[in-house]
């Protein structure tokens, strides 16, 4: 999908509401903070506190003044954005995220909402990343008064608490979850595209297909963190978050999204599971559908369906969904060319069995692209991102290098790709190395699943055995590393790839299918919801990774259920405070330090990786195991250990914005050679970058960038001056983002103002490029562009698909590029891939229409 469109809201935090008194208050610590009065930063602080504790059934106003360039964030198109008409490249003040600093504050925000400018705001949503960063998402009252039933597809918060589910024990379970349902709620605001042409009245829900696997594992007791071995079943949803759509409506995999519906559509034939045997299914209320008769296109599975259980029947949801003019949406649909595999230092710190020898030729592949990288002018391109991938979805830099990859000799995309190969070096220091096989979806063994759902069997054989994947990329009968990120314990699960005709007629996409009789999603910790995986069937990785899970088991826990509360302010104000609290962050260093320390205690990982999932689960559950004395003990050598030497490279390097901010980098243990990580950066020597095959090849020109040259009169200097003052003065726009580093050019609200700044001066876009490009190019070419390209590159490309017409080919239907010159496969071509897919599905439209002419004319 397309992320350039995307509107502008505002996120501030809690300092956002002071009250006058205060902000006064706050004032005056800050200045005893820098004259380092210690005691008077107390006695300030205390009462500080105290009055913001006792303004808490305040109902706060917002400072208007909050309202600036610096804390506009992008808000990429969505179901939220269209279902409130939001228009690309405009700022709105109807929904407004909140960052808490200070919980008093919070408090009085959820339980009492909030005004700005006499209208009154009450809470919205929170998704799980905000929550991470504790955040919330406000929504003008009368907006949400009016969107409410479109984004709740018919439900309300009444209708929630009132639900009781009678089939436990005839106890009463009134609500819902509450940190579940904030999170469904703001499923509205994934990044997403409209999915044209769904039909709900062809789509049913039916239950997921689940089974037991009897298997070993290591089980891990949360009460009492002791680690057994033992022989159990283990209860697997094979479909979870995963459902079916026909190959006619889409060959390839993709993430769907309606109110409440959430997952992973996986093309597959199942219509010819379908016969007048075979035609009825039972959909999860219990109603009997004709797939025949009802043209069923689109299979949900009852797990992406979250809230399910409130509506009365499939058909009320299907009624209310389009009384309030919901809509379907998709996201991350599957990719013509499947990313490359590539490893993270999780996934490699856990191969402790690995010789230098075995480690070297495991990185070669990086090595030899960064060769590449650094003297081939293509892969500098890529590199760049301006290659791979649908021309519509790169930035302007990007497409304008696609054009024209001459702009590789100009001294601002020189630096740019000075910055890439930098952070593609430090990136490789710290375990991110390419290495055979592909990134794809993972998807359960469908064949099964319709022999459960047509057939009625409840034992189904499926295609996979145990032990096999199936994935068209890799090669018939070789083994493969399957592997998912995060990698907490040892999760490297070596299987047989199949590849055969049978694999071929009814795998349709590109995703790896499991087998539905192997314990796989244990070990890697998969749902099929859209969770991602590298499929590796890199040589050296298999061998390595074969002997580390030597007597490796996969790891088991009674993981809790989340209770059901009623909604109302207070409980979602408690439930995200618990949220807030949570830092998984924490665990997956200590993690990090138990594998990289000089002996690794295996139990010490598999408990940690317990608390790990647990800690993930306390928001929903309120439950958090807490450790015993004895294992307190064994953990207190680490709590002092540092980070392993490898993170100095990357992530605890400084940003600008740290430097800025005058914080001190963070240190890490001393280097050593003993774990695998840690080795690589002699593996990779620094090389530079070798321009003169770009200038041996290449010519630049930089009037193929503008409309045309421009008479040096007074309006151009006038239009000069501004830029020159816009471009000195911007860092003032943003220096209060503390979160944004000021030199970033994807700060766009900044880049927004200047470009409608110039545009006060003269209303002409393309003059105004001229203007600014003659004077950056022809003059000293400056390195630093970043404003002329932030603020106005879509003009810089719109230029050089007039002045290089004959080196690119546009699409006749929709006019974006889908080739160039140096793309010799395509010059028969007239339309792109889904404007082809589309005149595709014209032409049998009107064959079938003239077929039926002919029938009524005979």
């Amino acid at each position: 999908m397309a992320l350039d469109k995307q509107v502008y809201i505002y996120s501030v935090d809690t300092s956002a509401f002071f009250t006058q008194r205060e902000g006064l208050l706050r004032k005056e610590i800050n200045k005893a903070k820098l004259k380092k009065e210690t005691e008077k930063v107390k006695e300030l602080d205390e009462s500080f506190r105290n009055i913001i504790d006792s303004n808490v059934h305040l109902k706060r106003k917002l400072n208007p003044n909050s309202l600036s360039i610096a804390n506009k964030v992008s808000l990429f198109e969505s179901s939220l954005t269209r279902t409130l008409g939001l228009k690309e490249n405009n700022t709105y003040e109807d929904v407004i995220i909140v960052e808490t600093h200070y919980y008093s504050i919070f408090d009085s925000l959820i339980e009492n909402g909030f005004t700005l400018n006499d209208e009154e705001y009450v809470p919205f949503t929170a998704s799980a990343g905000q929550i991470r960063t504790k955040k919330t998402v406000f929504m003008k009252k009368n907006t949400w008064d009016e969107v409410k039933q479109t984004l709740m597809c018919g439900l309300s918060e009444d209708r929630i608490n009132n639900h009781y589910d009678i089939s436990k024990n005839d106890k009463r379970l009134y609500g819902v979850s509450i940190n579940k349902y904030l999170a469904y709620l703001a499923l509205c605001s994934s990044a997403t595209d409209l999915w044209e042409g769904f039909n709900i009245d062809r789509s049913i829900v039916v239950d997921d297909f689940e089974t037991s696997i009897n298997t070993t594992v290591d089980y891990v007791d949360d009460v009492t963190y002791t680690v057994s071995r033992r022989k159990m079943d283990v209860p697997i949803n094979h479909t979870d978050g995963c459902g079916m759509i026909l190959p006619k409506k889409s060959k390839k995999a993709f993430m769907v999204r309606l109110p409440w519906v959430k997952g992973l559509l996986v093309p597959f034939p199942f219509n010819k599971f379908v016969d007048e045997k075979n035609r009825f299914l039972i959909d999860i209320y219990g109603k009997k559908h004709d797939v025949i008769k009802e043209k069923i296109e689109v299979i949900f599975t009852k797990s992406q369906f979250k809230m399910w259980k409130y509506y009365q029947s499939w058909d009320e949801y299907k009624s209310l969904y389009k009384q309030h003019n919901c809509h379907a949406s998709l996201t991350n649909t599957e990719e013509d060319e499947l990313s490359s595999a590539r490893l993270c230092y999780q996934m490699l710190q856990t191969l402790t069995l690995i010789s230098e020898e075995e480690l070297d030729k495991l990185v070669s592949v990086t090595r030899n692209e960064i060769q590449e990288t650094v003297s081939n002018p293509e892969e500098m391109l890529n590199l760049l991102g301006a290659t791979k991938g649908k021309f519509e979805d790169k930035n302007n830099l990007q497409q304008s290098l696609y054009i024209y990859p001459e702009l590789l000799l100009d001294p601002h995309v020189k630096n740019k790709l000075k910055e890439a190969k930098a952070s593609l070096m430090r990136k490789v220091y710290t375990g991110k190395v390419k290495v055979d096989g592909c990134y794809t979806f993972i998807a359960p063994d469908l064949y099964a699943f319709c022999e459960y759902l047509f057939e009625g069997n409840n034992n189904p054989m499926g295609i996979l055995k145990n032990g096999e994947v199936s994935c068209v990329a890799i090669q018939n009968g070789e083994k493969v590393d399957c592997l998912r990120s995060p990698h907490l314990y040892k999760e490297h699960a070596v299987r047989l790839n199949v590849k055969n005709d049978q694999t071929q007629e009814w795998f349709i996409s590109k995703s790896v299918h499991t087998s539905i009789h192997d314990p796989i999603s244990k070990i890697l910790m998969f749902d099929c919801d859209g969770d991602k995986v590298t499929v590796s069937n890199d040589n050296t990785l298999v061998s390595v990774a074969e002997r580390n899970m030597a007597d490796v088991v996969p790891l088991y826990y009674d993981m809790k259920k989340a209770p059901a509360e009623k909604i109302n302010r207070n409980s979602i104000k408690q439930n995200l405070k618990r949220a807030f609290s949570g830092n998984i962050g924490i665990i997956s260093n200590d993690i990090t330090k138990l594998w990289n320390s000089d002996s690794v205690d295996i139990d010490l990982v598999k408990i940690r990786t317990m608390e790990n999932n647990f800690e993930i689960d306390a928001a929903k559950t309120n439950y958090k195991p807490v450790r015993p004395k004895h294992i307190k003990q064994l953990f207190k050598p680490f709590n002092k250990m540092k980070m392993p030497h490898f993170f100095s490279y990357e992530k605890y390097r400084l940003k600008p914005q740290d430097r800025k901010n005058k914080k001190s980098k963070r240190t890490t243990e001393p280097w050593t050679n003993t774990t695998t990580v840690n080795r690589l950066k002699g593996m990779f020597p620094d090389v530079r970058i070798r321009f003169k095959t770009v200038s041996d090849k290449y010519e630049f020109d930089y009037k193929n960038m503008i409309h045309q040259e421009r008479t040096k009169d007074d309006l151009y200097y006038t239009i000069l001056d501004k830029y020159k003052e816009l471009n000195d003065t911007k860092w003032m726009l943003s220096s209060r983002n503390k979160s944004s580093d000021i030199n970033n050019s994807d700060h766009l609200p900044v880049y927004i103002y200047i470009r409608n700044e110039l545009l006060k001066i003269h209303n002409d876009p393309y003059y105004v490029a001229d203007v600014i490009i003659e004077y950056l190019y022809s003059g000293s070419n400056t390195g630093y562009k970043t404003t002329l390209w932030s603020s106005f590159g879509d003009i810089i490309v719109d230029n050089l698909k007039k002045n290089l017409e004959s080196r690119i080919k546009t699409c006749e239907r929709c006019n974006t590029v889908f080739s160039n010159v140096r793309d010799k496969s395509t010059n028969s071509r007239k339309y792109c891939d889904s404007c082809s897919l589309d005149v595709r599905k014209e032409k049998v439209r009107e064959n079938v229409k003239n077929l039926r002419n002919k029938k009524n004319i005979i």
